[in-house]
C-alpha cells in the first residue's frame, strides 16, 4: 500500500436541497474548490419551487450528479436514496446553506486512513449569519471534542454538526437514516452507532462554516419549544425498542427532558 499522500479513495458527497437558492451556489462551490479532488456529489432536489433547479443545472462538472424529485419527500428519505447511489469508500454530508473549508475532505480522508477503528469523523464548526459573518461557536461542539466525550454527551444532547461529518461507506450503508425522524435523523443515527460502540471522532479544527438563519433547522428549533421537539425525538427513537446499558442512559435523558416539558408548561401558565 502506498503512503497516505498517494492514496485517493473516492469520496461520495450527499445533500438534500429544497428552495435553497440564496446560498446554494456558495455551498456547492465550497465542494468544487476542495483541495481533495476525487469525489462525486449527489444532490437530491426535493421538488424546489424557486431557482434552485436552475442553479443546479448550471453546473457542468461531471462529478456533480443531480436528481430532481417531482414530489417532495423528507431529507432522510433523500439522503438514503443518495447513499444507495454512492460508490465511494467514504461518504461526506453537506447542506445547501453551509460552507466546507477547502481542506476539509483531505483532512478527513487522511484521518480515516490513519484511524481504521473510527466509523465517523466530524470537525469543529464556526457559526455564521445570513451575510456569512462569524457569530460564534457551538458550545456542545467544542465540549465534545473526542469519542469518550461525544459518547457521554449524546444521550442528553446532539453534539455533532451533521454537515461536517464523513462516514466509512460500509458503516453508513449498514445503519442508514431512520426515515421516521422528521428533523433529527442525524442524532438518532449517532445514538445507534454509539450504542453499538462504533467509534465517532472529531478533528479539533474548524472544517465547516454553519449558517444559522430564519429558515435553518437550528433557528427554527430555537423558536419552538426545544423540549417538545426533543420529547418527540426520544419517543420516535424508542419506538424501535432500543435496549442495552447505553440506551438506559438515553432513556434517562428522555425522562429528564419530559420533566422539563412539564415544568416549562407550568412556568408558561404562571407567567400568563
Amino acid at each position: 500500500m502506498g503512503n497516505i499522500e498517494t492514496l485517493k479513495p473516492l469520496v461520495s458527497v450527499i445533500m438534500s436541497v429544497y428552495n435553497a437558492e440564496q446560498w446554494l451556489k456558495i455551498a456547492i462551490d465550497s465542494i468544487v474548490n476542495q483541495t481533495y479532488t476525487n469525489w462525486e456529489f449527489f444532490i437530491i432536489d426535493d421538488a424546489s419551487t424557486d431557482t434552485t433547479q436552475k442553479i443546479l443545472t448550471s453546473y457542468t462538472d461531471n462529478r456533480i450528479k443531480v436528481i430532481f424529485r417531482e414530489k417532495q419527500k423528507c431529507p432522510s428519505i433523500n439522503l438514503n436514496y443518495a447513499i444507495k447511489l454512492s460508490k465511494g469508500e467514504f461518504i461526506a454530508r453537506m447542506d445547501a446553506d453551509d460552507i466546507s473549508m477547502p481542506d476539509r475532505f483531505q483532512t478527513q480522508v487522511d484521518y480515516l486512513l490513519q484511524h481504521k477503528d473510527v466509523a465517523v469523523v466530524a470537525g469543529f464548526i464556526d457559526l455564521m449569519n445570513d451575510a456569512g459573518d462569524f457569530t460564534g461557536v457551538w458550545k456542545d461542539d467544542r465540549k465534545a471534542s473526542s469519542w469518550p466525550k461525544i459518547k457521554s454527551m449524546l444521550p442528553w444532547n446532539c453534539c455533532l454538526a451533521h454537515p461536517s461529518v464523513m462516514f466509512r461507506a460500509e458503516v453508513l450503508k449498514q445503519y442508514m437514516y431512520n426515515e421516521e425522524q422528521p428533523h433529527a435523523e442525524d442524532w438518532e443515527m449517532w445514538l445507534r452507532l454509539a450504542a453499538d460502540n462504533r467509534k465517532i471522532e472529531k478533528i479539533p479544527r474548524v472544517l465547516l462554516k454553519y449558517r444559522v438563519h430564519d429558515q435553518s433547522i437550528t433557528s427554527t428549533s430555537n423558536k419552538k419549544s426545544a423540549f417538545l421537539k426533543k420529547d418527540l425525538f426520544y419517543k420516535l427513537y424508542f419506538k424501535n425498542k432500543h435496549k442495552g446499558w447505553y440506551n438506559f442512559k438515553v432513556r434517562l435523558g428522555y425522562i429528564l427532558n419530559s420533566i422539563k416539558v412539564v415544568l416549562s408548561g407550568i412556568k408558561k401558565k404562571i407567567v400568563s
